[in-house]
């Protein structure tokens, strides 16, 4: 089969994005419109993606018991030290009766004004002030997580289920459930990006609560260089299981087995773009029931993205799958957020993956059927000069 030619207009990159604060999400006005009158659309939003680079390629021949593999390392971006000066501000207001703000400093009782995102779950905001907490924004409710150590970095952080979801269970099993031999409600997990400690977790069983707990990866990354143990990078939680990507790729499904956190396989293939990249940026992400991983592309610059793949995980085979086709999906890739939604039930073009490299941008649409990347629309225009939505509907 013949490749489909690339268009790509220029993208221009800019510094407008290093403001005081940074709205969160950072999606297209019609979205926000959408999700501030349908609130469960916030079920569908994902948090930032990760940045990787190639390091550069050795002068000699790998020595013996060198791994063969290129090499990747991040950008820098762990979460708390690239916002630290950047504090966020919540950017949707709910349409449900209740006051709310846009953009604005929130009440004194809520745990925005001070803080800064750094993970999104099942509707929960994780942010860091003064404290950890986790808030879910829909109803202004806020709960503090244990104090955490500076030292230790944070890459990404997941939950496995919602804090609703966990405090319904304890009630209707009559009794909190504690972690060492009972089933445990929700879990907190942290990727540090390192590898001692490679996970920091929290347990919440109905209203009690434990400390954070570390644990260092023994596995051997069988991409990485010098038998070096996994450094996780990017996770996701899926039907009772954590999918964490390393940093060079490898995918290590995640149990909570014995209280502790065991690998229990590792992936079949490398999860790295199908074409030549010197730098790209993934999403791990939930989409209908699959587990998909998005890249945007930069093969020439690092300021261009002139490519997209998007892969569906092959649960079987823990195997990536190139799709030539959404169907009626559209995703939208923002710079601190994901979001998949059904285009027809939204109201929005299909088939199509829209992105933002860097906020100041505005936004590019990648189309599937013929592979090509054209100007979306800026980021200051008005919600009536946008190409992207057909009608404006809500769903269901």
């Amino acid at each position: 089969m013949a490749l489909k030619a690339k268009k790509v207009k220029k993208q221009v990159s800019g510094d407008k994005d290093a403001t005081i604060t940074r709205p969160w999400p950072d999606l297209p006005q019609q979205l926000l419109q959408l999700i501030s009158r349908q609130s469960t659309l916030m079920q569908r939003i994902s948090y930032r993606g990760v940045t990787k680079s190639w390091r550069a390629s050795p002068r000699q021949c790998n020595t013996r018991g060198k791994s063969p593999w290129p090499q990747l390392s991040d950008d820098g971006d762990h979460v708390w030290s690239d916002d630290k000066s950047h504090p966020n501000f919540f950017n949707i207001s709910f349409h449900h009766g209740c006051i709310w703000w846009y953009g604005r400093k929130p009440p004194e009782y809520c745990y925005y004004h001070w803080t800064h995102f750094v993970g999104y779950c099942y509707g929960l905001l994780v942010t860091r002030g003064k404290e950890l907490c986790l808030c879910e924004p829909n109803k202004r409710i806020s709960c503090r997580l244990p104090p955490w150590d500076d030292n230790i970095p944070i890459k990404f952080i997941t939950l496995s289920s919602s804090l609703k979801n966990a405090v319904l269970s304890a009630r209707e099993s009559r009794h909190y459930r504690i972690w060492g031999g009972f089933d445990v409600d929700c879990i907190v997990l942290v990727l540090t990006g390192i590898c001692s400690p490679a996970f920091v977790y929290h347990i919440r069983y109905g209203r009690g609560e434990l400390e954070w707990k570390s644990q260092d990866c023994t596995v051997i990354d069988p991409y990485g260089s010098d038998q070096q143990f996994m450094k996780f990078s990017n996770v996701i939680h899926f039907e009772g299981k954590f999918y964490a990507l390393s940093l060079q790729g490898t995918l290590a499904v995640i149990k909570f087995i014995d209280s502790r956190l065991s690998i229990t396989s590792i992936s079949t293939s490398r999860a790295v773009p199908s074409v030549f990249s010197k730098h790209f940026r993934e999403y791990l992400v939930e989409s209908d029931g699959e587990i998909l991983l998005v890249f945007l592309i930069s093969t020439k610059s690092m300021n261009l993205v002139d490519d997209v793949e998007v892969f569906r995980l092959e649960f079987s085979r823990l195997a990536w799958v190139k799709m030539e086709s959404l169907g009626d999906r559209t995703l939208f890739a923002g710079a601190n957020c994901f979001i998949s939604v059904s285009a027809s039930k939204v109201g929005c073009r299909r088939n199509c993956i829209y992105f933002t490299h860097k906020s100041a941008d505005g936004w590019w649409v990648y189309e599937m059927e013929s592979g090509s990347i054209s100007a979306g629309w800026d980021t200051a225009e008005s919600v009536t000069k946008s190409p992207v939505w057909d009608q404006t509907t809500t769903e269901e």
